[in-house]
């Protein structure tokens, strides 16, 4: 499966460093000051670029947002193939240490359940900016959609591996992995110590059971 929005001309190495050096400090920035308060100028000096280096790899603050959006397909696809390769190259693990991988992936790398407060940050913004751009819509949607798909697989993958199966519908299980982790985000950007992610590894057990 791919993991593109879109298909562009491949970069230079050198142009590939940029593009990464403003896309970064495009997350610090949103951050500190959210999608619509930041300037491409204030972006730039993060980065320790030119405006001229901006606009030679993004033709504008939108262009730089849905970019953004589609490094976090990027990361979650290779997060979640690494999981399942590396569950696949373990043999016999308990199930608890199955769960350990496939979590791992999830919250990990800014996977599709991200817990660094800083990403967790920068996601929400991204996410409000995107819901009032008729134009980003579609790829924060499909970000979603993506990150999703991801965790699906990540759960049957875990499963199987541990010889366990769902008591739910599987999109169901995602619904409730993804509402769980919100709220654990909400409460580690205010009070971090009430963030206990053992809750999602509880309740993967919550609802699963031994396959026959």
């Amino acid at each position: 499966m791919s993991s593109d929005l879109a298909i562009g001309p491949p970069l230079t190495a050198r142009r590939a460093q940029t593009r990464e050096r403003l896309l970064t400090a495009a997350r610090t920035v949103f951050a500190e000051q959210g999608v619509e308060g930041a300037s491409v100028e204030e972006i730039c000096e993060a980065a320790g670029f030119t405006r001229g280096a901006f606009y030679s790899n993004f033709s504008s603050r939108s262009d730089l947002v849905l970019a953004l959006i589609q490094q976090g397909i990027d990361l979650q696809f290779a997060a979640a193939q690494s999981a399942i390769e590396t569950m696949k190259a373990a043999g016999d693990l308990d199930p608890e240490e199955l769960m350990e991988i496939a979590l791992s992936a999830m919250t990990g790398s800014r996977g599709a359940l991200a817990t660094d407060q800083q990403d967790v940050i920068t996601d929400r913004a991204l996410m409000l900016h995107a819901a009032r751009d008729p134009e980003l819509r579609a790829a924060y949607l499909s970000f979603v959609d993506t990150c999703s798909t991801q965790i699906a697989g990540l759960i049957t993958d875990a499963l199987d591996h541990a010889r366990l199966e769902l008591t739910v519908p599987l999109a169901a299980a995602v619904e409730l992995f993804v509402a769980t982790h919100t709220h654990l985000q909400t409460l580690r950007l205010f009070e971090s110590q009430r963030a206990d992610p053992r809750l999602l590894s509880t309740l993967l057990s919550a609802i699963s059971r031994p396959a026959p």
